[in-house]
């Protein structure tokens, strides 16, 4: 398989270093969810489930040479809500701001479709700080400050049409042949997101600010993987999964799910569906 992206093509990676880069890059990002998570006040203990389904889910989901460059980019986002997670009420957080804005920039250069998480910045500071223009105008900074390297660079190779052409037409390299697959996934993070929804609910209402902020951030993020979703289904059918960036948010919601349910039957059983699911979907139908 041949990706059609600036960066990959340079190189000249064969397939045994591209899969290799891609489990380096799986097996990180997982290390940095549970680091996030666990510095963060959303668990009340420290526990690895999030990393975990992350790296299940993420693998599975797709064919390796589609995930390369998907799991580049949610690594890119990964530290952009690491970034958004210091951000403090009562503390100025242009900094924050700026570098979790060039993160997701990274992001979407990566994975065209995450420029949709790019929107998440100002939604986290709308419910965490109050009202700062200084602070609403940092991602359009930051977006101007990336901007500037790559057309620089872009005009010093001679590439920037070219980049610029391909960074769009990677939309057409993650043709899905097995739509069973896809659709089977879709439905069980969507179930999955459903039934986390009501252990959200109770954990928020008896939770401290804190919680609230970060649960925040973390719907924030969904919300922007679904209009991710929304816009691919509209304009381009069903052909191109977009799943990738939305494994986060479910990997930290199922896990809050499995740990803080009152009833451990409905998530075993959710686990234990899901996972005859794949099997049948993927061995026998």
């Amino acid at each position: 398989y041949h990706f059609v992206w600036p960066l990959l093509a340079y190189l000249n990676f064969n397939k045994f270093l591209l899969y290799s880069i891609y489990a380096i890059v799986v097996f990180f990002t997982s290390l940095k969810i549970n680091s996030i998570i666990n510095k963060s006040v959303f668990f009340k203990r420290t526990n690895y489930a999030c990393g975990f389904i992350y790296t299940i889910t993420i693998i599975l989901i797709s064919p390796i040479h589609q995930a390369v460059l998907p799991a580049i980019a949610n690594l890119f986002a990964v530290l952009a809500v690491g970034s958004l997670m210091k951000i403090y009420r009562n503390k100025s957080c242009k900094i924050e701001v700026f570098n979790a804005t060039c993160l997701l920039i990274f992001s979407s250069i990566a994975y065209c479709y995450n420029a949709f998480l790019i929107p998440m910045v100002w939604l986290a500071l709308y419910f965490i700080r109050p009202f700062e223009w200084r602070e609403y105008l940092m991602p359009i900074i930051g977006f101007f400050f990336i901007a500037a390297y790559l057309f620089t660079a872009g005009l010093v190779f001679e590439k920037l049409p070219f980049w610029l052409e391909n960074w769009w037409a990677i939309k057409d390299g993650y043709l899905n042949n097995n739509m069973e697959n896809w659709l089977y996934f879709l439905v069980v993070i969507s179930i999955g997101l459903l039934m986390s929804f009501r252990t959200l609910y109770l954990c928020y209402l008896s939770s401290n600010n804190r919680y609230k902020k970060i649960s925040w951030i973390i719907i924030a993020f969904l919300f922007c993987c679904i209009a991710q979703c929304l816009f691919n289904y509209f304009h381009f059918g069903l052909n191109s999964p977009v799943l990738y960036s939305a494994i986060f948010p479910f990997s930290i919601l199922i896990s809050n799910f499995i740990l803080n349910a009152k009833s451990n039957w409905l998530p075993n059983t959710f686990i234990g569906i899901s996972i005859i699911g794949y099997i049948l979907i993927t061995y026998v139908i």
